[in-house]
C-alpha cells in the first residue's frame, strides 16, 4: 500500500471540537502527510434533529484545505463526510441530504453516546441501513454495549455494521480487561478499520505509522495494509495513489 486512508478525522477548521483556526488545520495536514495518509475523510460532528450542520462554512474551509494543499503540492487528498450522531431524525435528514456521508457514498459515520442501550445500535443500523446507507459504527471501543462479543456478532451478522477502530486504541494499553476485548475484537476480525479520530496536533493526533506497524507484527502485512487503508479505499471507490503523484 502507497498510503493510508483515514475516514474519521476532526481536520475542517472552525465547525466543531476538531481544528481551531485555518492554521491548526494547515499543521494536521502536515502531520497527516507526515503520517503516510494520503486521504483524510473530513468528518465534522453533526447531531441530526438538534443542530443544522454548518454546510457553508464547512464546504468553504474545506476547499480552502484543497486549495493550500494544491499549492504546497503534498501527496494528500480530502474528502466531504460527517461524523453522525445517531438520533432519531438521522436517517430522514441524510436521505434529505441534510448531512454529508462519507466522500459522497452510501456509507456513513455512525456515533453514540457511551452507555448506549444495545437495542438502541440494532434500531440505529436497521433504520439507516434501512435507507439505503452502510453503517459504520465509529470508535467501537467507547460502547460499554458492545463489550459484550454476542452483541458484536449479531450487529455484524443481523445489520451488515462495520466496525471502526481509533488507531490509538490499537496502541495504547488501558486496563487488562479492556486490552483482552480489545485483542478479542482484532483476532476474531471484527474490526474493518481503523482511523485516528484526529482533532489536533497535541493531544488528539493523526497517528497512522505506529498503529500500522502494530497490526503488521501481530497480524501480517495484508491485514495491516487492509485496516489501515484497502478496506477504507475499497469501501468508498478511492482511486490508489500511483508514483508520479506522489
Amino acid at each position: 500500500m502507497s498510503r493510508f486512508v483515514d475516514l474519521h478525522h476532526h481536520l475542517v477548521y472552525g465547525v466543531d471540537d476538531g481544528a481551531r483556526s485555518f492554521e491548526d488545520m494547515q499543521q494536521m495536514m502536515l502531520r497527516a502527510v507526515s503520517e503516510n495518509v494520503g486521504d483524510i475523510v473530513c468528518t465534522t460532528h453533526g447531531t441530526p434533529g438538534r443542530r443544522a450542520f454548518p454546510m457553508e462554512v464547512y464546504q468553504r474551509h474545506l476547499e480552502k484545505a484543497r486549495d493550500w494543499l494544491r499549492q504546497e503540492g503534498l501527496p494528500l487528498r480530502l474528502h466531504s463526510g460527517c461524523e453522525v450522531l445517531y438520533t432519531d431524525s438521522a436517517a430522514r435528514l441524510l436521505k434529505e441530504g441534510e448531512f454529508p456521508t462519507l466522500a459522497d457514498s452510501w456509507n456513513v459515520l455512525v456515533e453514540f453516546t457511551p452507555d448506549t442501550e444495545f437495542k438502541r445500535l440494532c434500531d440505529a443500523a436497521r433504520l439507516i441501513g434501512n435507507a439505503g446507507y452502510n453503517v459504520i459504527f465509529a470508535h467501537v471501543e467507547r460502547y460499554q454495549a458492545l463489550r459484550n462479543l454476542n452483541h458484536v456478532r449479531e450487529l455484524r451478522d443481523e445489520y451488515d455494521v462495520y466496525m471502526q477502530m481509533n488507531a490509538s486504541t490499537v496502541v495504547m494499553k488501558k486496563g487488562f480487561f479492556f486490552d483482552r476485548w480489545v485483542r478479542h475484537m482484532l483476532d476474531e476480525g471484527h474490526i474493518d478499520c481503523v482511523a485516528t479520530d484526529a482533532h489536533n496536533i497535541t493531544t488528539r493526533p493523526c497517528a497512522m505509522r505506529l498503529c500500522h506497524e502494530m497490526l503488521k507484527e501481530r497480524y501480517g502485512l495484508d491485514v495491516a495494509d487492509e485496516m489501515c487503508g484497502g478496506f477504507q479505499r475499497e469501501l468508498l471507490r478511492l482511486p490508489a495513489w500511483t508514483a508520479e503523484q506522489e
